[in-house]
């Protein structure tokens, strides 16, 4: 039951039927504003429906007891009439890659076990349990290499589009799929950056129509000169 108040005006209390996929972000995070406080060892991360809770330990037996206690949520899930789906959660313990330990039991929700894995997705950025961000560039190159494949009649060595044409549709179309998330993932290994550099330079050679010896770095310098800059207001 909701009421209205507009200046000295009360509206009498009136049924709202809410459809969640077509609230906006901003509505829905309105929606879920008195979502209970966690302790001072869970953490949240909201956005929109997409929510991550974070618990922090040395021991993973505690990791358990810290989730579990936050996640009786039945009433307050009731009461706003919001249904979880366990079998689209997931959980993951974070450490690192010299640390052993052994899994503990899994984490229940409204009696469910929520699986454990090595890998994870939240808003687009595949985390690993080491955060060594391979998973996460592994996708990228594949989406990337699909979405090269549909531009592949207009990026190529034969097709009539002009330079600067075939750099704007890489700028718009492949390059934000290979930046998103950059500043979380930017501490991966030189290695892992270095497969992405090397399809960059593979999609800058089809946009500009360069010939496949001309390195990567000479490519890159040819696309900042062919845009020139534009000026402001």
């Amino acid at each position: 039951m909701f009421t209205a108040r507009y200046g000295l005006n009360v509206q009498l209390p009136f049924r709202l039927k809410l459809v969640f996929p077509l609230i906006s972000p901003v509505l829905f995070s309105l929606y879920v504003n008195d979502m209970p406080s966690p302790s001072h060892h869970v953490q949240l991360a909201l956005y929109a429906d997409d929510t991550a809770i974070i618990a922090t330990s040395r021991k993973p037996t505690l990791l358990v007891s810290y989730l579990e206690s936050y996640l009786d949520l039945q009433r307050w899930l009731s009461e706003w009439r919001i249904a979880m789906n366990v079998s689209k959660s997931t959980a993951i313990i974070f450490a690192r890659a010299e640390r052993r330990f052994t899994q503990p039991r899994p984490v229940t929700l409204f009696g469910e076990p929520i699986e454990w894995v090595d890998t994870t997705c939240y808003l687009g950025v595949t985390l690993d349990k080491v955060l060594t961000w391979s998973p996460h560039i592994d996708q990228v190159r594949k989406k990337t290499a699909q979405r090269m494949g549909m531009l592949g009649s207009l990026l190529n060595r034969k097709s009539d589009l002009s330079v600067r044409n075939g750099v704007l549709l890489y700028k718009q179309l492949i390059r934000p799929m290979m930046d998103y998330g950059c500043p979380a993932w930017r501490s991966a290994a030189r290695s892992h950056v270095r497969r992405l550099q090397v399809l960059q330079s593979k999609c800058l050679r089809l946009a500009t129509g360069a010939p496949w010896y001309v390195t990567g770095r000479y490519t890159r310098i040819c696309v900042f000169r062919c845009l020139p800059a534009t000026s402001g207001p």
